[in-house]
Order: structure tokens, then C-alpha cells, then sequence
């Protein structure tokens, strides 16, 4: 068995496209994954109860949550994101923030709708823009957080694949 600290970043990353995967099949989805071939995109899925397709980007983490005094001190989780993840607001794009906790557990899935990632990522940037005391040159790197706590509600958010 492969321990979480010793798999690559590309390793997590697949590993939990496919946990992602068999929980839509599990709930009656048809679910494919795009194999990289998609910009953006990791698994496309179609309710057929509602004839409607959704695109699906997922993000894994196996990190522990921590706390930053900037964000409030509430422990929360973080997935790296980058500038491109401001505008990307298709209204059927849905991410998928897995957590990995253990290779023995089945990990955490978090489903947000693509418009308030998109407004988080900004918001965050802009906010940790305004607290520098000085200038700093630009950065394309942006960070997505959900405290541990889950106050929006998006831990296994699978209704909104309806």
C-alpha cells in the first residue's frame, strides 16, 4: 500500500479523481474521467433524471487543516489555486475539494459551484493584498479555504448535481 506522504502531487491528484468518480457512479450518475484531455475540467457527468451535463474540476488535498491568524484563526482546509481560477464561472462547472485524510478511510468531498470559487479565490487575493505593509510583486498563486467546520454546507454537497 502507497502511504500519503510518499505518492507525488499527481498521484493524490488522480487518486482522488477517481474516489470522485466512483461517488457519482455510486449515486447513478453516468461520470468519465477527461484523462487531461479537457482544459479544466477532470470529469464530465450527466444527471439523466434531468438530461443535464456537468463539468467537474477536483482538487486534492492530504494535508492537515491549520489556522492562519489573517483568516480568522479557525482551523480550515487549502487547495492551491492560481489567478486563472478568478474567472472560471461556468454555470454547470462544479469543484470538487477532495481531503485525504488516510489511505485507510474514505476521504472528505467538498462540491462548491464554480461562481463562488471564483469569487472566494479574488476576495482572498485582493484581502491578502491589502494587509501587506509593502508592495510585493505580483503572484499568480491564489489559495481556496473551507473551514473545517463547514459553515456554507458544501461536505457532501452531492445535490447539487440536481
Amino acid at each position: 500500500m502507497i502511504k500519503l506522504g510518499v505518492m507525488d502531487k499527481n498521484q493524490v491528484g488522480l487518486t482522488g479523481e477517481y474516489y470522485v468518480l466512483a461517488q457519482l457512479t455510486a449515486r447513478g450518475m453516468i461520470a468519465t474521467l477527461t484523462l487531461g484531455n479537457t482544459k479544466g475540467v477532470d470529469i464530465l457527468v450527466t444527471n439523466q433524471e434531468i438530461d443535464k451535463l456537468f463539468k467537474v474540476e477536483v482538487k486534492t488535498s492530504s494535508k492537515k487543516p491549520r489556522v492562519e491568524k489573517l483568516f480568522g484563526d479557525k482551523p480550515s482546509y487549502h487547495w492551491p489555486m492560481s489567478n486563472k481560477h478568478e474567472s472560471m464561472k461556468g454555470v454547470n462547472l462544479i469543484y470538487c475539494f477532495v481531503v485525504m485524510e488516510s489511505e485507510d478511510k474514505l476521504p472528505l468531498f467538498f462540491l462548491v459551484p464554480a461562481e463562488k470559487v471564483a469569487h472566494y479565490v479574488k476576495w482572498q487575493h485582493d484581502y491578502w493584498l491589502s494587509t501587506r505593509v509593502r508592495e510585493v510583486n505580483p503572484t499568480t498563486m491564489r489559495t481556496f479555504r473551507i473551514e473545517t467546520h463547514d459553515p456554507d454546507g458544501y461536505l457532501n454537497n452531492w445535490e447539487i448535481f440536481k
